[in-house]
């Protein structure tokens, strides 16, 4: 008996669920208190957008707009978040670093992300340095420098580490050596 009243239940309740037009009305809500109500339940709530500074000062959207020449904005976000998980990364193989991390962007969907790792020692850099492989050596950037010269730039000086990463819309594979050198350069120059 129990068990066929629960499948009646549950069939009234997914009755209720369907839509085969203007004669159905959704099934009233019962409040706590017993009261029935014709109003829909309100949606639940949304956490409230965080919006923090991950970058603390290395890099401000001037900077990038005067290195790249594109119209560049900070972009909204936890960067605080961001930070904590750089920092995460780098413990997790035995290193300890400060990090930062900078994103900016347009609404022609340029994007530029600089991100500074400062470790407690040279010792530490080198040690991160030399598991990056995949990508070419460039001069002109702090004591050694790798990148793909179009999107993509790692550089080091001291116990800093700094990557660029940038995407321009219009010429998203284009040589762009120059701006990344500029970019990673102001940021080494605070990292």
């Amino acid at each position: 008996m129990r068990r066929a009243l629960a499948v009646l239940v549950a069939a009234l309740a997914l009755a209720g669920c369907t839509d085969d037009g203007p004669k159905r009305s959704a099934l009233p809500a019962v409040s706590p208190g017993g009261q029935v109500s014709h109003q829909p339940l309100p949606s639940p709530t949304r956490p409230p957008v965080v919006n923090s500074d991950g970058c603390q000062g290395l890099i401000s959207a001037a900077q990038v707009k005067q290195a790249t020449g594109l119209p560049v904005e900070v972009s909204q976000g936890d960067g605080a978040a961001a930070v904590a998980q750089y920092g995460q990364a780098v413990q997790s193989i035995g290193l300890n670093a400060h990090a930062r991390t900078c994103p900016f962007g347009s609404a022609a969907g340029d994007q530029v992300t600089v991100v500074a790792l400062t470790f407690a020692d040279a010792g530490q850099a080198q040690k991160l340095w030399s598991t990056i492989a995949s990508l070419e050596a460039v001069g002109g950037v702090g004591e050694a420098a790798l990148s793909d010269k179009s999107k993509t730039m790692l550089a080091r000086r001291g116990k800093a580490i700094v990557a660029v990463y940038m995407v321009n819309a219009a010429a998203p594979d284009a040589d762009h050596l120059g701006q990344l050198r500029s970019l990673a350069n102001t940021a080494l120059s605070k990292a």
